[in-house]
């Protein structure tokens, strides 16, 4: 029989993300814009130039608000823009960044201005 139970508080078990593997062949997206329409953040960029060999799109890491809770999400889009989910019934601020991805890696973040 297989022991299911879990010796200690589950909250004070700390979490770890390993770093993304860095690229410095590209820069990262440049004018990076939101704006919000009730819960819809609408967050846009200038796309960055890149060869189609290398173009692995782009790279949304963010806490949105979802049902009062500030959660974790990330996304994935291979054109310059897109929009999310951010309800504003949390008690704090959503927040995100925006980085563009190439088969080598990817650019450094950039902060997006929340709405």
């Amino acid at each position: 029989m297989l022991d299911r139970s879990f010796p200690g508080e589950i909250l004070s078990v700390t979490t770890y993300m390993n770093p993304l593997p860095k690229s410095t062949l590209y820069q990262p997206p440049k004018k990076v814009r939101a704006s919000r329409q009730g819960d819809d953040v609408f967050i846009t960029w200038t796309p960055v130039d890149m060869t189609l060999d290398d173009d692995r799109g782009y790279f949304i890491k963010a806490q949105v608000c979802l049902h009062g809770y500030l959660v974790d999400v990330v996304y994935h889009t291979d054109i310059n823009n897109f929009t999310l989910t951010d309800e504003q019934t949390c008690d704090r601020p959503s927040n995100g960044t925006v980085q563009a991805v190439e088969k080598h890696g990817y650019t450094d973040p950039v902060q997006i201005p929340w709405p």
